[in-house]
């Protein structure tokens, strides 16, 4: 049986205040009809549904628009050297992936580009958090999406 994998271009920046902890969730609610689940580094995922691959607190921005540039890479060694302090490497279905956020003209260095998403408009905060998704369906089986920002 074949299955359809979606890289799902799922960023939900939310503000945090300054000195305020922002609670982990096991589900965001970024997605319609869809929860998105954590799973944990190193742990087996199931084979279909939406998962949050990687949480990235503290990002913090010269602009209130962002753009999200997304390269597949060779290695994970070849990822982090082209990454920035806004970025973060994650590893899904045998492939590096770079998420990059800032300007539009700020890709990172090297590897394969697969998207520039954006301008992202952010509300005015001193942080963000970045939360990452990853969906895999069935064949057959569609997701709607929707992005939010500040959640």
């Amino acid at each position: 049986m074949r299955r359809t994998l979606i890289l799902a271009a799922l960023l939900a920046l939310s503000t945090a205040a300054p000195g305020a902890e922002t609670a982990d969730s096991d589900k965001h609610t970024h997605l319609n009809n869809v929860a998105c689940i954590d799973v944990p580094a190193g742990q087996q995922r199931p084979d279909y549904g939406c998962f949050n691959v990687a949480t990235v607190p503290g990002l913090s921005f010269g602009a209130s628009e962002v753009y999200w540039h997304l390269r597949i890479y060779e290695s994970v060694e070849a990822a982090n050297a082209a990454k920035s302090r806004t970025g973060v490497v994650t590893v899904e279905d045998g492939k590096v992936w770079l998420s990059e956020f800032g300007a539009k003209d700020a890709a990172p260095k090297g590897g394969t580009p697969v998207a520039v998403m954006g301008p992202m408009k952010l509300p005015p905060a001193k942080s963000y958090t970045a939360v990452l998704s990853y969906a895999v369906h069935a064949p057959g089986r569609q997701f709607t999406y929707s992005h939010a920002c500040g959640a």
